[in-house]
């Protein structure tokens, strides 16, 4: 029996519309704040189920459809093309694309975000110092992150243990969650084409 959507996700759509015009509007990259921000300002109570990232992106998706779609596509793919170069610099390291940049979910102060699988370390650090680009090391939940620094857009790179990547899962949404090199290329190419169309059109 298929469920009837009620209040609840209602409310959930409300906090979802709001936490991604906070993250639009004024940069905020960490959806929990985001999200607890519109919780706040929507005068909810902080047991209210709160909607999952992927309802967040959509909302996003949907928010700078309707009120920046020009902007919201050059920014987009300016991202990807820059994406697109990471990978051929680090070519050495099968990085899989994720977050905004993949999905489509952006503001305008979106990093672009690699998952790389890894059991070590080392030898993606020993690359970045011997190719002489700049980063900083961190840990996130247990995991390294390399922010390494690029304009317009910061890149960084989370390293995941290997057998990490048989439980990666793509994303509850129609959007892809995660891109290889190749993925991304083909979007690349499909954008670059439907450019030259309209131009000539």
């Amino acid at each position: 029996m298929e469920r009837v959507p009620g209040l609840h996700d209602s409310t959930k759509t409300r906090i979802a519309q709001l936490a991604a015009q906070l993250m639009a509007e004024h940069g905020i990259r960490d959806y929990a704040l985001a999200k607890r921000k519109a919780l706040r300002q929507l005068g909810l109570s902080a047991g209210q189920a709160m909607p999952g990232n992927e309802e967040v992106d959509a909302a996003l998706r949907e928010y700078r459809a309707l009120y920046e779609p020009d902007a919201q596509q050059a920014e987009l793919m300016a991202l990807r093309r820059q994406a697109l170069e990471a990978m051929i610099d680090l070519q050495a390291f099968p990085l899989l694309l994720v977050g905004g940049v993949a999905n489509g979910a952006i503001s305008r102060h979106s990093d672009i975000e690699f998952d790389l699988y890894l059991d070590a370390t080392k030898s993606f650090e020993q690359f970045l110092l011997k190719e002489g680009i700049a980063y900083e090391s961190s840990d996130r939940g247990g995991h390294a992150v390399f922010l390494l620094y690029a304009e317009p857009a910061d890149v960084v790179v989370r390293i995941m243990p290997e057998h990490a990547q048989h439980q990666a899962r793509r994303g509850k949404q129609d959007m892809p969650s995660r891109l290889t090199r190749g993925q991304l290329e083909k979007l690349v190419l499909e954008s670059d084409a439907v450019t030259v169309e309209d131009k000539n059109g």
